[in-house]
């Protein structure tokens, strides 16, 4: 019994997290989207695709006042991240609730998400990607993240995420054309020899009636290990607040 239970539960130092349930387990992925999202201290955050509700907890742990919707469609992993959320000390500013992305209809401060990645085959400089592309909206992916974000980001308002590297490109062409402006992007490496396979990206809604001066953009990268379980001080310090193995 007392392994079994060490595979069901992930503990982090302020919260602990089940994830047997969710097909979303607690991941590299889904720790560097929580850890480097820019997080409002106060304000409506969107959890999208919550699964075991990691990213929504962390995201409470990082903002002030912050209230957070956590949805997802499988009603295990919703019934797995209400547990999950009532046992952690912001259980007041997290809702879990069972819906679709694509039937939101609710405004936000922050969209934040490890999507499922989803290649749709569609070339985005291309004329008709908008139609194309928007076929696939009611699927949980960065694609449709980008292209449900403006209508359901308040001006200002910021949609962060992560996604296969091969999509950058696509993604960042995408975004230009639904009115999003590229505020942060992460480039992530298992180690120094190895490929780029994830980036981060954080685009920001300027709204129709936005005037402000587009900010310069943040270019970066980020090595996860020099070799095998020894972190970069990079990666250490985005984690410090969370991996009980990283010493405050």
């Amino acid at each position: 019994m007392g392994k079994q239970r060490k595979e069901r539960l992930f503990r982090m130092k302020r919260f602990d997290v089940r994830h047997s349930a969710s097909a979303n387990k607690v991941g590299v992925d889904g720790v560097l989207v929580g850890a480097w999202s820019d997080v409002p201290d106060r304000g409506r955050i969107l959890d999208a695709g919550t699964g075991c509700g990691l990213i929504a907890l962390m995201v409470a742990q990082r903002s002030a006042e912050g209230r957070i919707l956590a949805i997802e469609t499988d009603k295990a992993a919703v019934d797995e991240a209400r547990v999950n959320v009532a046992e952690s000390p912001w259980s007041d500013r997290i809702k879990v609730e069972q819906a679709d992305f694509s039937l939101l209809d609710d405004k936000f401060d922050l969209i934040v998400s490890n999507p499922p990645f989803f290649h749709s085959g569609v070339d985005a400089s291309a004329a008709d990607s908008s139609r194309m592309v928007a076929r696939h909206a009611g699927s949980l992916s960065p694609e449709a993240l980008i292209i449900r974000g403006p209508q359901l980001l308040n001006p200002g308002g910021i949609l962060s995420f992560i996604a296969q590297s091969d999509m950058e490109m696509a993604l960042l062409e995408m975004a230009t054309e639904y009115g999003l402006r590229l505020k942060r992007l992460c480039r992530v490496k298992g180690h120094p020899e190895a490929p780029v396979k994830r980036v981060l990206m954080e685009f920001r809604y300027p709204g129709e009636m936005d005037t402000e001066t587009a900010a310069e953009m943040e270019e970066s990268q980020l090595i996860i290990e020099l070799e095998p379980n020894v972190f970069t001080p990079e990666y250490t310090a985005l984690c410090r607040p969370y991996y009980i193995k990283i010493p405050d």
